[in-house]
């Protein structure tokens, strides 16, 4: 009995240990493929500002990937907003997630579960999603979209890291080939590195906030690279906008009115600034402004107005809205965004229309995102977006 019950627990112990390594193995693959790539950008050699042209590259590579070395895939390419940079990325994994000192460090309890981050996929989400067959297996890349410049007074974030300025992924002699950037040397060395359908059909560009602008921006100006594109709250930002109020609601309720109002004054600056740089810094827009006697804007120089008007996505997509027909375009604001970007892609959705271009927009009022409608709405919505992209590449 006694070898019996021996026998019996050492079975018992091996089948513990078998599980142990199956597990232990299922996360070295995973560590596998959620990747950190570093590529040299030959397109920002020799940029103006003196940015790096040594470039970080996220990529999440599906389940599978290592076990099927025949399979190929689609790739989905995802822009991150402004302020971000290679230390603050759109999608990564849960343990990333929970090691960053991320700002619910700081956001009381109360506060915490209405910011509902389980949301907001992560690595591990995409995981469950294509093993149950809920999404069909694609590569994920995110790119480092950031101008490494400091925004004005040298601020950090509430995580601590320096805020830092964005190129909306264009190209300019101001600040560097952002766009050539995106579309050929982080494309290239993909498809270089990886198994992916190399065809514009199995591409897609998407983003949030500057980042959903670059992929409307990318979406037109490669139409051969670039087959589906999905856009949250692009921030296609208009001379208009120059006195809009940026007033977060979560700042609100962490510091308070004043000091919340105090950044969102910083923050628009910023961006107006570094949006005036590179679309017109050599006859920049906002000197120019006129007022009437209530402070209103009037006009401004016609220089610099007819610079922004050439980044403006409603004057690209009317100028050439054959890069966007009969391709799958997904279109996303919420509509209490605080960057006053609502109105934004409404026009962006009039526009579509009138030239033609079929699409889906979707402008929700969305009381779980009210908290911060453009952050979260935007984060929530990544997987919406991914779901399109998804199931828009051919099979």
């Amino acid at each position: 009995m006694e070898r019996l019950e021996l026998a019996a627990r050492f079975v018992a112990f091996m089948i513990k240990l078998k599980c142990i390594k199956g597990r232990i193995e299922q996360f070295r693959r995973a560590a596998t493929r959620y990747r950190m790539d570093t590529i040299h950008a030959t397109s920002l050699e020799g940029n103006t500002l003196g940015s790096p042209v040594e470039r970080m590259l996220r990529v999440y590579l599906p389940p599978g990937y290592f076990e099927h070395p025949g399979e190929r895939y689609p790739v989905i390419y995802l822009l991150h907003g402004y302020g971000s940079d290679d230390k603050n990325w759109t999608v990564t994994s849960r343990r990333e997630v929970d090691q960053a000192p991320f700002p619910m460090d700081v956001i009381p309890a109360r506060l915490a579960r209405e910011f509902n981050l389980d949301k907001v996929p992560t690595y591990e989400q995409l995981d469950d999603l294509i093993t149950r067959g809920d999404i069909a297996p694609f590569i994920l890349v995110q790119p480092d979209g950031s101008l490494h410049l400091r925004q004005l007074g040298n601020v950090r974030n509430i995580a601590g890291y320096p805020k830092k300025k964005g190129s909306f992924y264009v190209n300019s002699p101001h600040s560097g080939n952002y766009a050539d950037y995106i579309a050929r040397d982080v494309v290239g060395h993909v498809d270089r590195t990886y198994r992916t359908i190399a065809d514009h059909a199995h591409r897609a560009v998407s983003g949030v906030s500057m980042g959903g602008y670059g992929a409307l921006h990318l979406a037109i100006k490669f139409p051969d690279v670039f087959g589906v594109v999905a856009a949250l709250a692009p921030g296609n930002l208009l001379p208009s906008m120059v006195d809009w109020t940026l007033y977060t609601p979560l700042n609100e309720r962490i510091l308070g009115r004043g000091y919340a109002r105090k950044m969102g004054v910083h923050d628009w600056t910023d961006i107006l600034d570094t949006t005036d740089m590179i679309y017109s810094k050599d006859v920049p827009l906002l000197p120019t402004i006129q007022r009437d006697a209530t402070g209103r804007m009037i006009g401004a120089g016609e220089a610099a107005l007819a610079n922004w008007r050439r980044f403006d996505l409603n004057t690209m997509i009317a100028g050439q809205p054959e890069a966007l027909r009969g391709k799958p375009v997904f279109l996303y604001c919420d509509v209490k965004d605080e960057y006053g970007l609502n109105p934004v892609a409404r026009q962006l959705h009039d526009t579509m229309l009138a030239n033609g271009i079929d699409h889906e927009f979707l402008n929700p009022d969305d009381p779980a995102t009210a908290i911060a409608p453009h952050a979260l709405g935007c984060g929530v919505n990544i997987t919406n977006a991914i779901k399109f992209c998804t199931t828009s590449f051919p099979r």
